[in-house]
């Protein structure tokens, strides 16, 4: 019977080791999963910071790309006519060509406001204007208009000679247009 107690006891200190070894096995199994799940979890972040850092080191490229755009846009704003309707452009239009024309001691004859014309994003503001003078005057008031600060263009120009005897006098009709932002077309 000593026998039989010492092959319980041997099995029974078999079995504990055993159920100790697994338990012990399936421990490790248990740690060694959770470190890998938090070192994916580490690398996860990572990248999310190392991607926010690329973000933020992006930021002073684009507010200095902004703060360009911004300030072209304020040079183009400088180009157009003041005024938000075709009405006080065309004002302001006829002033300019008012104050070249006394510049050249010319004298208008005539202006007219033409209908204003869309132009995608802007509003073209046409004046007419008609001024008796000389061919040399005429060429410096082209040139003021072509080179002055704002966008003026010329779409139109009728010059005819006032006297054939005496072609020193011409008789000028200009077209000249400025330009607004087109506020209806800006979607």
């Amino acid at each position: 019977m000593k026998k039989g107690k010492d092959k319980r006891k041997r099995s029974l200190i078999i079995l504990s080791v055993s159920a100790g070894l697994f338990l012990f096995i399936l421990g490790v199994v248990s740690v060694l999963s959770y470190n890998m799940k938090i070192e994916e979890l580490i690398d996860q972040e990572k990248k999310k910071i190392a991607k926010n850092s690329a973000i933020v080191a992006q930021k002073g490229g684009k507010q200095a790309r902004l703060e360009y755009l911004q300030k072209q846009r304020a040079d183009f704003d400088e180009k157009l006519l003041s005024g938000d309707t075709p009405a006080v452009a065309a004002a302001e239009l006829q002033t300019i060509l008012n104050d070249m024309a006394s510049e050249f001691e010319l004298m208008i004859a005539s202006q007219r406001i033409i209908t204003p014309k869309e132009r995608g994003i802007f509003l073209e503001v046409p004046v007419q204007i008609t001024t008796q003078c000389t061919i040399t005057k005429l060429k410096e008031l082209l040139y003021q208009i072509e080179t002055y600060s704002k966008f003026l263009s010329i779409s139109n120009l009728d010059v005819r000679v006032v006297r054939a005897r005496d072609p020193k006098d011409v008789k000028v009709t200009i077209d000249i247009s400025g330009f607004i932002l087109n506020r209806s077309g800006i979607s």
